[in-house]
């Protein structure tokens, strides 16, 4: 009942084409010379998604790390700009469905603005 074939030949048979010929085990990282260095950024809450319009939430506020970056004013979350560390925390905690807090890359201060 021996047909010359093994057990061990036949699924030798299937593994043939997925082993390893030659050459490196992955492809080499690319890596860039020059990398840009990363953006500041800044949080910024969009109050048409924020619960606090509609309800008593202030999960941002509570969360922030860095004391005074985030306040209430009139119930809205505020983000003080020059406080805050673009942690991304607030970001982070926001219960709204569609996320009420954005990370935007924090505006150059030092370049005067044209009058």
């Amino acid at each position: 009942m021996n047909d010359g074939l093994s057990r061990r030949g036949f699924f030798a048979a299937f593994r043939r084409p997925f082993e390893r010929t030659s050459g490196p085990v992955a492809p080499p990282m690319v890596q860039e010379e020059n990398p840009d260095p990363p953006v500041p950024k800044v949080a910024v809450v969009q109050g048409r998604f924020c619960l606090a319009l509609t309800s008593f939430c202030s999960a941002c506020v509570e969360r922030c790390p860095v004391p005074g970056a985030m306040k209430k004013e009139r119930g809205m979350p505020m983000v003080v700009a020059d406080a805050c560390t673009g942690c991304g925390v607030c970001q982070d905690t926001c219960p709204a469905p569609r996320n009420a807090v954005l990370m935007l890359p924090q505006r150059q201060t030092s370049t005067p603005h044209p009058a």
